[in-house]
């Protein structure tokens, strides 16, 4: 048995973690159910933030939003935070990154800090990520939900826009991105970190006309994913590389899919859009299934520990001790998307509290009764209320006050344009 000296993060938009069950239960993502059932898998893993560019800066920093600062999406990393990559190459590691949509190309969001190699698709020209600010913006979301449906038969606006190639252009498609993290591994030298993002489960979603004919929009972009995932993986293999690199599969958000009334991402902090995902596949640590509730900060601190490495970041915590797994409830906080909701929640290992700090409500789940999270029992618990408030409070008075990052005039007036701005 090799030692993992090489590190691989995949990462996928909108991965849900229920979904994801599900397509390995019905035989239909080969990849995932390989690292899966070779891998550590924590069956009870959250986001810390339920849109890309929150979530992705914690899962790369082991902080949470409000202490590293990227609260909304386009805004950027401060130059002073340390970030996986910089850490892995100040110990020798080559590094890598590839990412699949407009707002986290390094100018944009400060990721790219610390890859020798970080592909943002800044060679791909103007029409991308124009359209790709477009589609993220909650006025698009808003527009395009309303009659993406609309037509006659299967002649619809999504057909059309998907007849036309637009949709496709809202962010790198998978192909791309695989291309991208192939030249990665290329041009590596052991040993390496490497992060990739697929982008393709984000709506309007994007598959090939084949798996859109025989499932759903988003299973057959489930599909998808997994298909590349295991392009990539057997490249990996060819390059003689898979037995010394720990590959870690996990979602940097769910989707609300219809439940609670909401189809997206960003506005609600019930369970379909925090559950993610979360697998460390390698032969030196165990195969199965972990309980206890993990966080994504806790990933890139469970990266470093496996890799011998300095500790990064204030909030996350390994989730191995000495290659076993550590089944611990750890609570976990999250956020909401500020430009949609101002909301936080307290998730424990039987309850969650979710505030709605803009109209001052609160909701409390018994996940164990009701893990759909259908029955707000705030009035008929107060005690367990106020417990699980005040340990919010305690959280949220740890952090300063979020100062908004400023822009110039002209990309305020474009923010502004593209919906980013009330």
């Amino acid at each position: 048995m090799n030692g993992i000296e090489n590190v691989l993060l995949v990462t996928v938009d909108c991965l849900r973690a229920d979904r994801f069950r599900e397509g390995i239960d019905a035989g239909l993502l080969p990849t995932f159910a390989d690292l899966d059932a070779r891998g550590t898998t924590f069956d009870d893993a959250f986001t810390v933030a339920n849109t890309t560019d929150p979530s992705l800066t914690s899962i790369l920093t082991g902080a949470y939003p409000m202490d590293h600062g990227v609260v909304e999406n386009g805004w950027g990393l401060p130059a002073d935070r340390p970030v996986a990559a910089e850490r892995f190459r100040e110990a020798g590691y080559d590094t890598f990154g590839v990412v699949s949509v407009d707002h986290l190309a390094d100018d944009h969001s400060g990721l790219g800090r610390g890859f020798d190699r970080y592909f943002d698709g800044s060679a791909y020209g103007t029409l991308y990520p124009i359209l790709s600010r477009i589609y993220d913006t909650k006025a698009f979301n808003a527009v395009f939900g309303a009659v993406k449906d609309r037509g006659v038969g299967p002649y619809t606006v999504k057909r059309f826009l998907r007849g036309t190639g637009l949709i496709d252009l809202h962010c790198r498609p998978a192909r791309k991105v695989t291309a991208d993290a192939r030249s990665g591994l290329e041009a590596v030298e052991e040993p390496f970190f490497g992060w990739v993002h697929y982008f393709d489960l984000h709506e309007p979603r994007n598959a090939p006309p084949g798996l859109r004919a025989d499932h759903d929009e988003y299973t057959a972009a489930m599909i998808h994913a997994d298909d590349h995932v295991g392009r990539l993986l057997d490249d990996l293999e060819e390059r003689g590389l898979a037995e010394e690199t720990l590959v870690v599969l996990t979602g940097d958000h769910g989707e609300a899919l219809g439940d609670h009334g909401y189809t997206g991402h960003g506005r609600t902090l019930y369970d379909e859009e925090l559950h993610v995902p979360l697998v460390f596949a390698h032969d030196s640590l165990p195969a199965g299934t972990v309980g206890g509730q993990a966080r994504t900060v806790d990933i890139v601190p469970t990266l470093l520990s496996l890799s011998g490495l300095d500790p990064l970041g204030p909030a996350g915590r390994p989730l191995f001790a000495d290659g076993a797994p550590l089944a611990e409830d750890r609570p976990l906080f999250a956020m909401a998307y500020p430009t949609f909701e101002d909301r936080v929640a307290l998730r424990t290992e039987g309850w969650k509290l979710v505030r709605d700090r803009g109209a001052g409500d609160e909701e409390l789940y018994d996940l164990a009764d009701d893990p759909g999270e259908r029955r707000d029992l705030a009035g008929e618990h107060p005690e367990r209320r106020g417990d699980l408030a005040a340990e919010l409070d305690d959280w949220l008075d740890g952090f300063d006050a979020v100062e908004r990052q400023q822009v110039d005039s002209g990309t305020e007036e474009m923010l502004a344009d593209l919906g980013y701005r009330e």
